[in-house]
């Protein structure tokens, strides 16, 4: 049977354009509803941002070798529910609710927290070629600006954001994922950074988490509802199923020079690293 299930596998991963289906190589475990994972080639450690339980201040930001093994559990400690994580220069930036947390990438310790009182609940940043920081708000349908003097400020609230939850720049179009506020969940829609004009790429997948480029026509996609990961042709908005690896699976992650795909799972509270 297994042999037969690697098979399948395998068919399914040449109908969706990639040589081999994508393979399991590492779970990192003990991350309490882990949500959002980058890698920094510089360090050559994945951050991964965990939201803990209940309790305030039990979220964090660990640190995590290529071969799976914990570094750091506790690089960020005291956060609440810190989500998406960018790294920019020598600071690591997090959405950690109402809060935008700018930290030193050498040490963990936290220089500045950004916040207004519009704010609902922060989640995914991206950065923009001048250098401009962008953070989607899930709860508002807004998107934050930090700009490069560090002033903090709305950007833009559009329903049309539809409770936007992933956040990326490519090419100097910026894309969004989104959460949804229908039982369809939500699509993948592009914004013209200059009109600002929203432009709907998908039709409504689910409740999509994580966007992050796969090459220079495809965007990979995480559905949290239903733990499947897609590819999104930028060409025609095609999308394709690769994988499938269980409801709660956050902002993703993409190790192109590597093919390294990394998969922070919520209630699972790991961290899963695959070949692809």
């Amino acid at each position: 049977m297994k042999t037969i299930n690697t098979i399948f596998l395998c068919i399914i991963g040449i109908l969706v354009g990639f040589a081999q289906a994508p393979t399991l190589l590492h779970e990192v475990i003990d991350l309490p509803a882990c949500e959002s994972a980058v890698y920094h080639p510089e360090t050559e450690l994945i951050y991964t941002s965990y939201m803990g339980g209940r309790e305030a201040g039990d979220g964090g930001i660990a640190t995590v070798s290529l071969d799976g093994q914990m570094v750091n559990k506790n690089f960020i400690s005291g956060l609440d529910d810190p989500k998406g994580i960018l790294i920019q220069g020598d600071k690591l930036y997090v959405g950690d609710n109402t809060v935008f947390i700018e930290a030193d990438l050498k040490t963990g310790e936290i220089l500045k927290r950004h916040t207004l009182p519009s704010i609902g609940m922060l989640n995914d940043a991206t950065i923009a070629p001048d250098g401009k920081i962008y953070v989607t708000d899930t709860r508002t349908s807004e998107i934050y600006e930090l700009d490069t003097e560090g002033n903090f400020s709305l950007w833009l609230k559009d329903a049309g954001l539809d409770n936007p939850n992933g956040i990326l720049i490519h090419d100097n179009t910026m894309y969004i994922a989104s959460w949804g506020g229908s039982e369809e969940g939500g699509a993948v829609s592009k914004i013209d950074m200059k009109t600002k004009e929203i432009t709907p790429l998908t039709e409504k997948i689910g409740n999509l988490d994580g966007v992050r480029p796969y090459d220079d026509n495809h965007l990979i996609i995480s559905d949290w509802r239903s733990g499947k990961i897609h590819t999104l042709n930028l060409d025609d908005g095609s999308t394709k199923e690769i994988l499938e690896v269980g409801q709660s699976v956050g902002d993703i992650a993409y190790i192109a020079d590597k093919k390294l795909l990394l998969l922070p799972m919520n209630r699972q509270k790991k961290l899963l690293i695959y070949k692809l």
